[in-house]
């Protein structure tokens, strides 16, 4: 009898943390027709993809779910947490069916007036920093930076780690991160990253510096800027770590109702060269076409293409 009673009452318990905490499933669905950079080097003829075909390579942007939630804790003190799929390919398979379910995020956190703690799975701080000097936010296929080896979108996700996001002040916030030595990897260090980033109007800076991951790594140093003169917005990244060091450029512009743009990229230490084309539309709500362009310059001569057109449903 006890058990019979306590298990309504454990629902209603269940159900009241729900109506209190605000929970959403959200999602990106990138379907293109196409062919990367790698395809064309190996005579591989276009097709359709999902972003998350052949490790994320295909397409503007990688198919994902996720479920992210907020609650009050306290007076001025929120609980978030977020859970993010790795890329759902055309298989329907998430991580062509290995690694982690939750591979692009899981982690949890506090906000308030201090800023705000996470702690779990998550983007390194290199990436959430300078995704938004990205013209063309990092696309998979043509991005001139990631097809030139620069990594001024930072090294991949990080899992286990501390951050802390300050709130801005006077134009000015800061992000610092810490992650413990990683016991899976051969050679894993123990690391710190930090971010600085000003913004004033239309002018945005930013600096940012990651440790070494492993024994073998080279500690990351990155700038970057930007200025949005209304008619067109202008961006560039330059990368300092050793072995990649490197420059971004990028213009995007509204063009008769279109987003019109370019990236152009050089890694001057392998001299590979990388210049990226792209328009996108918002087509229906919450949906977006585009044409990715993109191609490859490496140092010995040899020139790569490949390209996508696609459709963005975001929900």
């Amino acid at each position: 009898m006890m058990l019979k009673k306590l298990i309504p009452a454990a629902a209603v318990l269940a159900l009241a943390g729900a109506a209190q905490a605000q929970v959403s499933v959200y999602g990106l669905l990138d379907l293109s027709y196409g062919k990367s950079l790698a395809d064309d080097a190996t005579n591989k003829k276009a097709n359709i993809h999902s972003g998350a075909d052949n490790g994320g390579s295909q397409g503007n942007s990688v198919s994902r779910v996720g479920i992210k939630g907020t609650t009050d804790l306290a007076p001025g003190i929120k609980g978030n947490f977020k859970l993010e799929t790795g890329g759902i390919d055309l298989d329907g398979k998430v991580n062509g069916g290995d690694g982690p379910f939750f591979y692009r995020q899981a982690w949890a956190g506090v906000t308030g007036g201090f800023g705000e703690v996470r702690v779990g799975r998550d983007d390194d701080v290199i990436f959430q920093t300078f995704i938004g000097f990205d013209m063309n936010g990092a696309a998979n296929m043509a991005s001139a930076g990631g097809n030139t080896g620069l990594g001024i979108l930072g090294n991949g996700r990080v899992s286990r780690q501390v951050q802390y996001i300050s709130p801005a002040f006077g134009g000015f916030s800061a992000h610092v991160a810490h992650a413990p030595q990683d016991s899976e990897i051969v050679g894993a260090k123990a690391f710190s990253s930090f971010a600085l980033k000003y913004t004033a109007g239309a002018l945005s800076l930013a600096l940012a510096n990651e440790g070494k991951r492993t024994s073998t790594d080279e500690a990351n140093m990155l700038y970057a800027g930007s200025y949005d003169f209304g008619v067109a917005k202008l961006a560039v990244m330059n990368s300092q770590t050793k072995g990649a060091k490197g420059t971004q450029y990028g213009i995007s512009a509204p063009v008769a109702g279109l987003t019109v743009g370019m990236q152009y990229a050089k890694n001057s230490s392998n001299k590979d060269k990388g210049t990226e084309f792209f328009v996108n539309k918002e087509i229906f709500k919450n949906t977006v076409a585009y044409m990715d362009i993109g191609s490859k310059k490496a140092a010995n001569g040899t020139k790569t293409n490949g390209y996508a057109v696609g459709a963005i449903y975001v929900f």
